[in-house]
């Protein structure tokens, strides 16, 4: 991590990642009580509709790619996060909520594969194994972080305020995330002096 201080900015996006999602994950219940909406069955459907929206991502992820480089795509995960967490603070509409889970899974689907792929090219290759494994670190941290710094400030003001402070953070990131620029992608190699020909045919004379 001195020698490679990209890794550094990887998990902390991992961590605040993991801090937004948890964030989710545990208020958003309580959210939706405060509009009416208690029924178990009705509160998970809001966190089916995040998963999906992770897996829906996951599927065309490798178009996104093509299409697209990490900043643009850590970018758009970093709006998505921003307008989520807005409409979890601003809005009261049952209907408007569940876009609210749609948009973070978006983010969410978008920026865990990029983030993994990106630690792995930043960490030299006889480490990238050990430069892996502490993204799962990363995570876990920011889990355990999140109702440490989401839970008192929601207790002392309210939830759509803590929702509120999780898109001022989500703010920050993609401000962060401004600065960030693309590696260009490698050249095709040439083709080796020594590679074999391939002009003979098949009674092995040269063609003409």
């Amino acid at each position: 991590m001195r020698t490679r201080p990209a890794l550094v900015g990887c998990y902390g996006l991992q961590a605040a990642a993991a801090v937004l999602l948890y964030g989710v994950v545990v208020f958003l219940p309580q959210r939706l009580g405060q509009i009416g909406i208690e029924s178990p069955f009705l509160v998970s459907l809001y966190t089916v509709a995040m998963m999906a929206a992770m897996s829906l991502v996951g599927l065309v992820y490798a178009k996104l790619r093509a299409a697209a480089g990490y900043p643009a795509l850590l970018r758009t995960a970093a709006l998505t996060w921003v307008a989520a967490f807005a409409l979890l603070g601003l809005v009261d509409q049952p209907w408007l909520i569940v876009v609210a889970p749609v948009l973070f899974g978006i983010g969410q689907g978008i920026a865990f594969p990029a983030l993994t792929v990106l630690v792995g090219e930043a960490a030299p290759a006889e480490l990238r194994g050990q430069a892996t494994s502490l993204s799962g670190t990363a995570n876990f941290a920011g889990q355990f972080v999140s109702p440490l710094l989401l839970g008192p400030v929601i207790g002392a003001t309210s939830i759509t305020t803590g929702f509120l402070m999780a898109a001022g953070l989500s703010l920050v990131v993609l401000l962060a995330l401004s600065g960030m620029r693309d590696t260009p992608r490698e050249a095709a190699a040439p083709a080796s002096p020594d590679a074999p020909d391939t002009t003979a045919d098949s009674s092995g004379a040269r063609r003409a």
